[in-house]
């Protein structure tokens, strides 16, 4: 990969990491609204019922946020470690097309693809 691939790769994922740290603050204060702590289906009846579904959403949506902050963190690291774009299972360069379109690629296509066919040996 060329400095300038590099550097818009880095761009890319500076602002992934901007976009995901406000996603994650958004769904962690959605769930510390006061209508969130009065979401006790007992005392509340069906509008506590349909809290709990809210809060189980941002719960999720929180989770998976912070998941993917996680990868784009550790693109991140390898870049300034030099191991970024090698795939985490071979060793072979990951194709800069896949970098492009999903930059905390940690696999390289064949290595994902194998993954998801037989996840026990990812």
């Amino acid at each position: 990969m060329t400095e300038p691939e590099i550097s818009t790769l880095r761009e890319q994922l500076l602002a992934h990491a901007a976009r995901l740290r406000a996603d994650v603050q958004t769904h962690r204060e959605q769930l510390i609204e006061p209508a969130a702590a009065t979401g006790n289906t007992f005392i509340a009846g069906a509008e506590g019922a349909t809290a709990d579904a809210d809060d189980e959403r941002e719960v999720a949506l929180l989770r998976r946020s912070q998941l993917e902050l996680d990868d784009v963190n550790a693109a991140l690291q390898r870049l300034e470690s030099g191991r970024f774009g090698e795939c985490e299972r071979c060793g072979e360069a990951i194709a800069l097309a896949r970098l492009q379109a999903l930059p905390q690629a940690r696999l390289c296509l064949a290595c994902q693809s194998a993954a998801e066919h037989h996840p026990r040996n990812a």
